[in-house]
């Protein structure tokens, strides 16, 4: 059972430093945005396919696990 309690804490952790890299990696593609380049909502396509969706699969995948061991515990 402790094993479950790391596996769901260490995907919530990874699914929100994603996300948060999402933010940080975006706020520097818009920073060094050039007009000549591709439009900026390509770099925002690339960058939730890089970034959000793993995220989200994880958080939810964690919070699932999570959901999991509570029931268990009772």
């Amino acid at each position: 059972m402790k094993g479950k309690v790391w596996i769901y804490r260490f995907l919530l952790i990874v699914g929100i430093v994603l996300a948060a890299g999402f933010i940080i990696r975006l706020s520097v593609d818009a920073w060094k945005y050039k007009m000549y380049a591709l439009p900026f909502y390509y770099y925002i396509i690339f960058r939730v396919i890089e970034f959000l969706l793993p995220a989200i699969f994880l958080i939810v995948t964690g919070l699932v696990l999570r959901r999991n061991v509570k029931k268990e515990n009772l």
